[in-house]
Formats: structure tokens, sequence, C-alpha cells
């Protein structure tokens, strides 16, 4: 069993707010995404949006299969919702001048049972937090990961570049798109984390950390509106949206 809070939030300077989340439906299939939208005002909206849509429209299609896909097909799901995803937004800038350029994030999560399936595109993230410690799942697709690798920089520099916001691979780029994926096996006292960077650049993940194990009884509605408030009083440069999951 798994439970859920969501927040999302154009924080406190940016005119309007341009990621998107999926939560599952009702009795539907535990799938769960965040998406941020690129290429400034109405057409990073679009192409979060789309993103989402997509997804929203692929899920449909498997609720009643869910339980038996194999980690191969459920890999292959994620697979074909984010390349479609990548041809609607392709498809929307060449049919409107004014969304060129868009583009968006994408990290979904599949989950069942215990299992965890990851696809990403992008530097959303997703983290995975047990006994009081964290691992991201993902790697982001941004050129300060790219000089990280290659020893240019120090991990502390990826919050501070002058180019952080620079990404490499996203939705809306090219026709097609790479995808990367991660499997994981949660267990019962687990949180997952899907978020924007809007909220890890101000919050870190070790900080993350010791707000979910605190000591005391707190709700997971309690914990994320404290995750969204701590993120918006130190400054909210940026929209920030996030999936926080607790493995019951």
């Amino acid at each position: 069993m798994v439970l859920y809070a969501v927040r999302s939030h154009r924080g406190r300077v940016r005119e309007i707010n341009e990621d998107r989340y999926y939560i599952p439906p009702r009795h539907g299939p535990c799938i769960f995404a965040v998406a941020d939208g690129l290429g400034g005002h109405a057409a990073g909206e679009v192409a979060s949006s789309l993103a989402v849509r997509v997804l929203a429209q692929y899920v449909d299609k498997i609720s009643e299969n869910f339980h038996r896909f194999s980690q191969t097909q459920a890999q292959d799901f994620l697979l074909s919702a984010i390349q479609q995803a990548n041809t609607e937004i392709i498809k929307a800038q060449e049919q409107r001048e004014e969304l060129k350029g868009m583009g968006t994030t994408m990290t979904v999560a599949f989950i069942r049972e215990k299992e965890l399936l990851i696809g990403h595109v992008g530097d959303s993230q997703a983290f995975l937090f047990r006994d009081q410690a964290f691992s991201q799942l993902t790697e982001d697709h941004s050129l300060v990961m790219e000089l990280l690798k290659n020893g240019e920089i120090n991990a502390e520099d990826l919050y501070t570049h002058p180019q952080r916001h620079l990404i490499t691979r996203f939705l809306g780029l090219a026709s097609s798109v790479p995808v990367d994926f991660s499997s994981s096996e949660c267990r019962a006292g687990d949180y997952l984390l899907l978020c924007t960077d809007g909220l890890t650049a101000v919050v870190r993940p070790p900080e993350i950390t010791e707000l979910l194990f605190q000591e005391g009884m707190r709700s997971l509605e309690t914990v994320a509106e404290e995750l969204l408030s701590l993120a918006n009083n130190r400054g909210g440069p940026d929209n920030i949206t996030f999936t926080l999951i607790f493995f019951d």
C-alpha cells in the first residue's frame, strides 16, 4: 500500500507555474509523474501539459492489465508513453510558431507492490529515502552534470554554477529522445520523492532526509506542506512541484 501527497506552486519569482504532475486515478494503476516545462511563459506550460495528458491516455489503456505487466512490459510502456509525449510536443511546435523551442522534463514512477521502475528525461529528479539516508534514482541531463562527471566542477557547484539551468536532454528537443530507466525494490517505511528542480535547488536532499525522519507522528500532508513552505521561504526562485510517496 502506498500513500502520497502532492504539491505544485509557482514559487515566489515566476509569473506562472509551468510544472505539471500526474497522480493515479482512483483505483487506477500506481503511476506518478512530474514534468517541468521549458521555453518560457505559455510554451513551457503547453509542453508539460501535453506530456502529462499523453501519459494519462496511456494509463487509461493499461488499467485492466497493469498487474500482469512484467518488468520488460512496464519499461516498454513507459518508453512508449514518453516517446509519444515527445512526438506530440514536436508536432505542436510545427503547427504553432509561438511554441517553437518549448520542451519539458519528465520523470515517471511505475509502482507495483514493492517494485519500482523510473523512466526519466531531463533534470527533474527521483529520490528514495530509507533508514535516514537517501539515494538519487535519476541522473540530471544537464550541462553541469556533464561538467561534474568530467571533473571540471565539484558537487556543490551543481547548485550555484551560472549555467546550472542548461538542460542537455528534454522532450521537444528532437524527434526521438533517449529515456533513462532505473529499477528498485521498496520496503515498508520508504519514501519516494519525485520533484522538479525548483524544490531541490533550495532544499537539499540531506535536509529533506532530516525532515522525513524527524521523531513524532506527522501526516504525509503535513510533511509536504513543510517542504513547500521551506522552499518558498528560501526565495522560491522557480516553480516547485513534487509528489511524496510513502510505502506503508
